[in-house]
């Protein structure tokens, strides 16, 4: 087989592979600030403008978000619509006085409480190669057992038992153990 080929079929089964971890990191993480942010700020704090105290780049995230999903916007829909970055970056610096102080902090104590630069360095970091996969783009050449670990871990910090299932389910470990073998000449090596 071709080598570049090899290497992009097993691009695309790493990536697939990673569907797993990411939607169990982001259903998780947009529940449980979602959750956390309505017990603070109320139910509407996505649709009232004086209930959370949003920067107008979150703000006009939001409506842009309602506008997709129409009239009938309901909570889960709306959130369900907000993209990962909309969640990732209501852990920014900008909302460490605020949001995170008196709110996300305690969404991040399933396994022990973790500073917010962390959460935010983390998941910013998720974010990104996320998108890599989002777009096609080649991912075989990244450290994917150390971000595969930091995403399991991360889910652990706001649930341990989604972090279980989404370990148990994951076949990332399995994709990278078929790494291919590229054949050139008489010798064998690995891409």
């Amino acid at each position: 087989m071709d080598a570049a080929i090899a290497v992009y079929e097993w691009n695309m089964l790493l990536a697939e592979a990673f569907y797993v971890p990411l939607q169990c990191l982001e259903v998780c993480l947009r529940n449980k600030i979602h959750d956390r942010m309505s017990e603070v700020y109320g139910a509407d704090w996505l649709t009232s403008a004086k209930a959370a105290p949003l920067n107008d780049f979150s703000r006009s995230m939001v409506n842009k978000a309602k506008e997709k999903v129409g009239d009938d916007a309901s909570n889960g829909k709306l959130v369900a619509e907000l993209s990962f970055a909309f969640w990732v970056g209501l852990l920014a610096t900008q909302y460490d006085a605020t949001l995170w102080r008196q709110a996300l902090h305690a969404c991040f104590k399933a396994t022990r409480g973790q500073k917010r630069s962390v959460v935010h360095s983390r998941l910013n970091a998720v974010r990104r190669f996320r998108n890599r996969i989002a777009h096609h783009e080649a991912i075989y050449d990244r450290p994917l057992e150390r971000l595969h670990r930091e995403m399991i871990e991360a889910i652990g910090w706001m649930c341990t038992d989604t972090c279980a299932w989404a370990e148990h389910h994951s076949r990332v470990a399995t994709v990278l153990g078929e790494k291919p073998t590229v054949v050139g000449g008489s010798d064998a090596a690995e891409v």
